[in-house]
C-alpha cells in the first residue's frame, strides 16, 4: 500500500577515488548531510557508478520498500564502467541502520528475455540482469560488537567533531575485497552488480528512512 513502505535514500559517487589500503575507511557522511570525499581524485581515470545500461545512476529508483512482501527481499542493477584502463577496484557501502536491511552485492550479467532484476531504460526499454556468482567478499570495518550498528572507531570520518548522533545515524562502512574489471582490454570496462537488500520477519512497515551511500575507488 502507498506511503507504508520502508523508504532509502542512497546515492553513488560519481568519480574514482584512491583507496590508500584495505584497512583504511574513507567516509561521505558528514554532519552537514553532505557527499564529500576526503581522499583525493585520480583524476585521468573516470571510474563511474551508474544504472543499468550505463545511464545515470539518478536513474535507480529504490524509493520505498515493502517489507510485507513474502520474497523477503529486493533487487537493484547498478554498474561500474571505464572508458579506460583500470587496474582493480573497491566497492564501499555506507549506510545508517534505523532499519535492519542486509544489503548484499553480486556481479551480474546482462540476460535476454528475463532474469532477477528488470530494468527500463530511458527509452522505455527493458533489460534484464541476473547474479552471476557468489556475494561479493568483504567486511565491515567499524562494526561493533552487537553484530548490527556501528562502533565509534569511524565517528571522526562521518561527522568531524559533531558529537550528538543518534546510535542510529552512526553509518556502518562495508569495503569489498579488491575486484579486478571483467573484460578489461584496455579500452574500458562495464561491470554489473545486484545490489540486495533484504529483511527478516521481524521488521515491519512504518515511517523510518536510512541513507546509503554506495561508492567505487581505485586501488
Amino acid at each position: 500500500m502507498k506511503g507504508k513502505g520502508k523508504r532509502l535514500l542512497i546515492a553513488f559517487a560519481m568519480t574514482a577515488l584512491i583507496f590508500a589500503g584495505s584497512a583504511t575507511a574513507y567516509a561521505w557522511f558528514t554532519y552537514q548531510r553532505r557527499l564529500t570525499t576526503i581522499t583525493k581524485i585520480n583524476a585521468p581515470t573516470a571510474l563511474i557508478i551508474g544504472a543499468g545500461q550505463k545511464e545515470s545512476s539518478q536513474n535507480i529508483d529504490i524509493g520505498e520498500i515493502n517489507v510485507e512482501d513474502e520474497a523477503g527481499k529486493k533487487d537493484f542493477v547498478f554498474s561500474v564502467y571505464s572508458d579506460e584502463s583500470v587496474s582493480n577496484y573497491k566497492l564501499q557501502i555506507a549506510h545508517t541502520t534505523n532499519i535492519d536491511f542486509t544489503y548484499t552485492v553480486f556481479p551480474a550479467q546482462e540476460q535476454q528475455g528475463s532474469g532477477d532484476v528488470e530494468y527500463v531504460d530511458e527509452y522505455g526499454t527493458a533489460h534484464y540482469y541476473s547474479k552471476s556468482g557468489s556475494a561479493a567478499s568483504g567486511k565491515y570495518l567499524n562494526l561493533g560488537s552487537d553484530g548490527k550498528k556501528a562502533d565509534d572507531s569511524l565517528h571522526k570520518e562521518s561527522y568531524d567533531s559533531y558529537k550528538n548522533v543518534q546510535e542510529n545515524a552512526e553509518p556502518l562502512y562495508w569495503q569489498s575485497d579488491e575486484i579486478q574489471p571483467e573484460n578489461n582490454s584496455g579500452q574500458g570496462f562495464v561491470d554489473y552488480y545486484i545490489l540486495e537488500i533484504s529483511w527478516n520477519d521481524d521488521v515491519r512497515n512504518d515511517k523510518e528512512t536510512d541513507m546509503v551511500y554506495l561508492t567505487a575507488g581505485i586501488v
